[in-house]
C-alpha cells in the first residue's frame, strides 16, 4: 500500500500547479456567486448577465479535468515498453489502483470540499447537500471518463486530444444522421424511445470505457483495446439509431419522483369537514395529439384564513378491458387571489377571501397514444391528489430600503433595491434556492417548503391592491444553487388613463408594500375520481 500512495503523491507533485489552477477556477466561480448574492440591486441586468456569463465560462473550464485526467494517467504510459514503472515491481492492477485514487482525490473529493462552504452558506440541509454532492460527482465523472478512454491507449497528449475530439464529435453526429434517415423510413419521432436510446448509449459508453481501461492496465494489449473501443462505438451508433423498444424511461423517472414525495403526505390525514365537488371536466388538445384533462373542483369546509396548495401527483386511467395508464398531474388553487384579499384587508377575515378559498383544478397531461384510447373507449380516472393546507399567518409592512436576508429552510430572499419611478414602484429582489437536477427534472421541489409568501402594493384608501408585474428577470445556476434577480413593477391604482399620471403618483405615495405569508398547517391526500361517463362527456 505504501507503494500505491507513493505513486499517488508522485503524480500530484508533478501536476500540482495545473491542479491548483483548476481548483482556483472552482473557487472563482463560487466567488461570482457570493458577489451576485451581495449585489445592491442598482448594478442592472447587463451586469448580472455578465457575471452570470462569467460563472458559466468558469464552470465550462472545470471540464478541462478530462485533460488533467489524461495527464495523471500518462505520467506512467501504458503504451510501449520503455515506461519507467515497468522496470519496477509494480503490477498493472497496482498502478490502476493508484491512478484511480489520485483521480478520485482531485476530481471527486476536492470539488466537494471546496464547494461545501458555499452550500452551507446558502443554508442547504443534509438532503440538499447529499443531492448536490451526487450531481457534482456525476458531472466530474463524465469528464474523468472522457479523459480515461484514449489516455490509456495513446503515448502522448497530442494523440490523446485528437482522438478524444474525433470520438466526441464524430460519434454523436454519425448517430444523429443515421437516426434521422432511419426515422424517415421506419417510423415517427417518439420522445420516450429517444430517452431509452440515450440511456442505453450512456450505459454502453460507461461499460466500454471501464472495460478498455481495466483491460489496458492489466494486459497492455493496445490492439485488443482499440478493437474494444471500435466495437463499443459501433454498438453506440447502432443503438442510438435503431434500438426499437421503449422502456418508458421518462415516465418511470417521473413516477419514481412522485412516489418518493408521497412519503411526505401521511395517509388518512385529511382535515375533517372538507368536501370536493366537481365543477367541470374537459380535455384540451386536438385529435391524435397529446392533450390534457382539466378537472375543476369547489372545496367546501375551508375557512377564510385557509387555502389549499396542490402538489404534483400521479393519475391512473383504467379501461373496462383491464388495461391502465398513468401520468403526471399538477394543480392550481385560489391561494394567490386569497393573498390579495388578505393584503387589502390587513389580514382580517373577508368575504372575498372566503369565496376564493375553495377553488382548485388539476391538469393531467396525456400522451397521444393514451388520448387515442380515451377517445375510442371511455375509462375511469383516479387521482390521489396531494395538498398542503395553508393558513394565513401575517401581513407585514416592508420598508422600501435594502433589507437583510429572509431565510426559510434552504431558500432565501432579500429586497436589494426600491425606487419610485413616476406612477410605479420598482422593487428588485435577489433570491437563492436549490437548483438540483432531480428537482428540475421532477418539476420543482415536490415536497415543498413550510411557508409561502408574496409581496403586494396596497392602497387601502382607494381599495386597490397590486401583486406586481415582473419587468426584469434573470436566473443563473452556480454549483447547484439557483440565484435569481427579479425587478417587480407595482402600481397603487390600475394603470391610469392618459392625463391622470399625477393622480397615480399621489396614489403611489399613499400606498405601502406588504408581504403576505401563509404557513403550512397540514398535509393530506384526497382521492379524486371521474367515472367513464364523465370522461366521455369531457371528450371534445
Amino acid at each position: 500500500m505504501n507503494l500505491t500512495w507513493h505513486i499517488v503523491k508522485k503524480d500530484l507533485r508533478a501536476l500540482k500547479w495545473p491542479l491548483l489552477l483548476w481548483i482556483a477556477l472552482i473557487i472563482a466561480k463560487l466567488g461570482v456567486g457570493v458577489v451576485l448574492l451581495n449585489a445592491d440591486g442598482t448594478e442592472g441586468l447587463d451586469w448580472f448577465n455578465k457575471m452570470s456569463g462569467l460563472a458559466q465560462v468558469l464552470s465550462a473550464f472545470e471540464f478541462v479535468s478530462f485533460v488533467l485526467t489524461a495527464a495523471i494517467i500518462q505520467q506512467d504510459l501504458l503504451v510501449g515498453t520503455t515506461a519507467f514503472w515497468m522496470t519496477r515491481p509494480i503490477s498493472g492492477a497496482r498502478l490502476l489502483r493508484a491512478k484511480l485514487i489520485g483521480i478520485g482525490l482531485v476530481f471527486i473529493v476536492a470539488p466537494v470540499l471546496v464547494t461545501l462552504p458555499w452550500w452551507l452558506g446558502c443554508h442547504y440541509g443534509i438532503s440538499e447537500i447529499g443531492w448536490a454532492v451526487t450531481e457534482t460527482v456525476a458531472a466530474q465523472a463524465i469528464a474523468v471518463l472522457l479523459g480515461l478512454l484514449w489516455s490509456v491507449v495513446t503515448d502522448g497528449f497530442a494523440r490523446f486530444l485528437m482522438w478524444t475530439l474525433v470520438t466526441l464529435f464524430a460519434t454523436p453526429m454519425l448517430t444523429a444522421i443515421i437516426a434521422y434517415y432511419a426515422s424517415r423510413h421506419l417510423g415517427s419521432f417518439q420522445p420516450e424511445l429517444v430517452s431509452t436510446r440515450f440511456l442505453l448509449v450512456l450505459l454502453l459508453s460507461i461499460g466500454g470505457i471501464f472495460v478498455v481501461v481495466v483491460h489496458q492496465f492489466l494486459t497492455r494489449n493496445i490492439g485488443r483495446s482499440i478493437a474494444i473501443i471500435a466495437g463499443t462505438v459501433g454498438l453506440i451508433v447502432l443503438t442510438g439509431a435503431f434500438w426499437p423498444w421503449s422502456w418508458n424511461v421518462e415516465s418511470r423517472f417521473y413516477s419514481y419522483l412522485i412516489r418518493q414525495a408521497q412519503g411526505e403526505w401521511p395517509a388518512g390525514a385529511e382535515p375533517p369537514g372538507l368536501a370536493f365537488k366537481l365543477q367541470s371536466a374537459e380535455f384540451s388538445g386536438r385529435k391524435d395529439r397529446p392533450a390534457s384533462l382539466i378537472a375543476s373542483y369547489q372545496v367546501e369546509g375551508l375557512t377564510a384564513m385557509q387555502g389549499l396548495m396542490p402538489v404534483q401527483s400521479e393519475y391512473t386511467l383504467r379501461w373496462p378491458d383491464g388495461t391502465s395508464a398513468t401520468g403526471r398531474s399538477w394543480g392550481r388553487s385560489g391561494l394567490a387571489d386569497m393573498m390579495s384579499a388578505h393584503a387589502l384587508s390587513g389580514g382580517n377575515d373577508s368575504g372575498k377571501a372566503a369565496a376564493l378559498a375553495g377553488s382548485v383544478n388539476f391538469t393531467s397531461a396525456m400522451p397521444a397514444p393514451t388520448m387515442a384510447k380515451v377517445r375510442s373507449s371511455a375509462s375511469s380516472y383516479t387521482l390521489p391528489a396531494r395538498f398542503r393546507l395553508m393558513r394565513f399567518e401575517s401581513v407585514t409592512r416592508v420598508p422600501l430600503e435594502p433589507g437583510t436576508w429572509s431565510v426559510h429552510d434552504s431558500q432565501g430572499e432579500r429586497l436589494a433595491h426600491a425606487e419610485k419611478e413616476g406612477p410605479q414602484l420598482l422593487v428588485t429582489f435577489i433570491r437563492h434556492m436549490p437548483s438540483l437536477w432531480v428537482d428540475n427534472a421532477g418539476g420543482g421541489q415536490l415536497a415543498g417548503t413550510g411557508d409561502y409568501s408574496q409581496y403586494f402594493l396596497v392602497n387601502r384608501t382607494r381599495g386597490a391592491v397590486d401583486r406586481g408585474t415582473s419587468t426584469d428577470y434573470r436566473l443563473t445556476r452556480i454549483a447547484s444553487v439557483g440565484i435569481s434577480w427579479r425587478t417587480m413593477s407595482f402600481l397603487a391604482i390600475p394603470r391610469p388613463p392618459k392625463g391622470s399620471v399625477l393622480d397615480a403618483i399621489n396614489a403611489l405615495n399613499e400606498a405601502e408594500l406588504v408581504k403576505v405569508t401563509f404557513a403550512e398547517q397540514a398535509r393530506f391526500s384526497h382521492e379524486l375520481k371521474l367515472g367513464p361517463e364523465e370522461i366521455a362527456q369531457a371528450n371534445p
